[in-house]
């Protein structure tokens, strides 16, 4: 039921500017006598009670954010940190927006009303803080992450027993990453003020020895940037000095690094500070989303940059490159756990790629099934018995119900290769090699179905398992020897996390760009910017 106060919470607050009211505040504020009420009307602001009743009541009532004077220190600091909220790519005015800027003189009557809406506003920067200011799935059935959860008393006592500054950098994700992006923020601020960088005018591809004004157009965009020692009495000319300086950029950018400026260069180039600055804010929003312990030892994947490493004790101990799913089979975003890698897999063709992309061969050969070392089977169900492609009518098979099941044996030509490494989930995604091995030359790798593969599997397994113990060279080249699909378990299954991440700062503090394959920034950052 809701419960409105009197007219008191809409006047009882007076700006000190009005200046000739002399106040005599007698205590600090209690706010014992609200505690009954479900909501509560303070200058226009719905203040909600059922998170703050529990916290108030174990305190008698008695304030944190207030004292005789008014604000007390808490108060006082809180109102630091939020106006300093645009640090974390937050909006300061959405916490304490109703309370006057400036110095404020507070009635005794006042005094609840203010401690009340100072805890609110508290609970709503924390979460934020902590848990982002989107919902991780926006928009998107293929980020399966559940929001944070926040305990208002526990974090209300920590303001009382810690102070508002080192609360704050508790909410904050600890992740190195997130610190380094909120350093970056600052800078491309700075960077912002100054003016940015000119875009390049699209065009042509440029190549090292051309002549042409859109090369020195390129050449003031990358001065703009910060790189250094490319001023040159021939600003026009693409000489060899300039090619290293682009090649630095398209490593940076996930781009093809061979020097010359074709049209995805010219692009990246194009892009605007603000929208780099956009682009980091929206990259702190998905580290807020992430468990705050990703685990001592753990696989990391960024779908965006198309790597993943392994990190142990805060040290990355392995790396290397990954395919991801095309644009239209997006690799989802979650956590979960390693459990086992399967060496000589076999690969049960799901219903529809049989019938995406395998129906099609059939309809042409039926021997394709043969030729590639697969099986086909009467259904779906366990135990149904083999049969013959050439007993199909294929042209009358529907592709989007295909009623048999495909299994490809353990071989030369499996689509996983020589091992996959599972952690069971719902959508049946897992890491895995692959006989394509030519497509990790490419700098864009969004080539799968969804599922992940992996560069030099072999040695990865070595390194996933090295602590475990269970699986020495050796034993891996005599299961691989055996060409029977055999399981090995992880004596401590390893956490996975299944990300992505547009912007990235490498271990030197060089940040680099990715290219925003599936359209997820532009999906946080219409909220977050608030184009929806």
């Amino acid at each position: 039921m809701w419960k409105p106060v009197s007219s008191f919470f809409h006047k009882c607050l007076i700006a000190a500017a009005l200046g000739a009211i002399s106040i005599n505040i007698a205590a600090a504020a209690n706010v014992s006598e609200y505690l009954e009420y479900q909501a509560l009307d303070w200058n226009d602001t719905v203040i909600d009670m059922q998170p703050l009743v529990e916290f108030y009541a174990a305190r008698q009532g008695n304030g944190i954010w207030t004292d005789e004077t008014g604000l007390n220190q808490n108060g006082k600091d809180l109102l630091t940190a939020i106006k300093a909220a645009d640090a974390d790519g937050l909006e300061p005015k959405d916490y304490l927006s109703a309370y006057p800027d400036g110095p404020v003189e507070i009635s005794p009557s006042a005094l609840p009303g203010v401690e009340l809406y100072f805890s609110q506003g508290f609970l709503k920067f924390a979460r934020d803080l902590h848990a982002g200011r989107t919902t991780p799935a926006v928009s998107e059935p293929d980020i399966i992450i559940k929001r944070k959860t926040l305990d208002p008393g526990e974090w209300l006592n920590r303001v009382v027993r810690e102070g508002v500054a080192e609360t704050s950098r508790a909410l904050r994700p600890s992740h190195p990453q997130y610190a380094q992006l909120r350093q970056m923020l600052t800078g491309y601020r700075n960077l912002a003020r100054l003016g940015g960088w000119p875009a390049v005018s699209k065009g042509p591809t440029l190549k090292p020895e051309m002549t042409d004004p859109r090369v020195g157009e390129m050449r003031r965009n990358l001065q703009g940037r910060g790189y250094q020692g490319i001023t040159t009495s021939e600003p026009d000319f693409y000489d060899e000095g300039l090619v290293d300086v682009v090649e630095h950029f398209q490593k940076r950018h996930g781009l093809d690094v061979d020097g010359v400026a074709g049209p995805a260069t010219i692009a990246a180039m194009s892009h605007s500070v603000d929208y780099r600055i956009q682009q980091i804010v929206t990259n702190m929003e998905r580290w807020r989303w992430l468990p705050g312990n990703l685990g001592n030892r753990h696989v990391f994947v960024n779908q965006a940059a198309f790597n993943l490493h392994i990190r142990n004790n805060g040290k990355i101990t392995d790396q290397r490159k990954v395919i991801v799913g095309k644009e239209f089979h997006k690799t989802p975003i979650f956590s979960d756990r390693i459990r086992y890698a399967e060496f000589n897999p076999t690969w049960t063709v799901p219903g529809s790629i049989a019938g995406r992309s395998i129906l099609p061969k059939l309809k042409q050969n039926p021997g394709y099934l043969d030729a590639n070392g697969f099986r086909l089977y009467t259904s779906w169900k366990s135990g149904a018995p083999a049969m013959s492609p050439y007993s199909v009518d294929w042209s009358s098979v529907n592709p989007k119900r295909f009623p048999y099941r495909i299994v490809q044996g353990p071989g030369e030509k499996n689509a996983l290769g020589q091992v996959k490494f599972m952690f069971p989930n719902k959508h049946a995604i897992y890491l895995h090699d692959t006989p394509q091995r030519g497509l990790f030359s490419k700098a864009r790798r969004a080539f799968s179905s969804g599922c992940i593969r992996v560069f030099k599997p072999l040695e990865f397994a070595q390194k996933l398992f090295n602590e475990s113990g269970n699986l020495p060279k050796s034993k891996m080249n005599s299961i691989l020897g055996s060409k029977k699909t055999t399981r090995v378990n992880l004596n401590q299954p390893v956490p996975v996390h299944l990300t992505y991440f547009t912007v990235w700062v490498n271990e030197n503090g060089v940040p680099s760009f990715y290219e925003d394959i599936y359209g997820r920034d532009r999906l946080v950052g219409n909220i977050l910017f608030g184009k929806v």
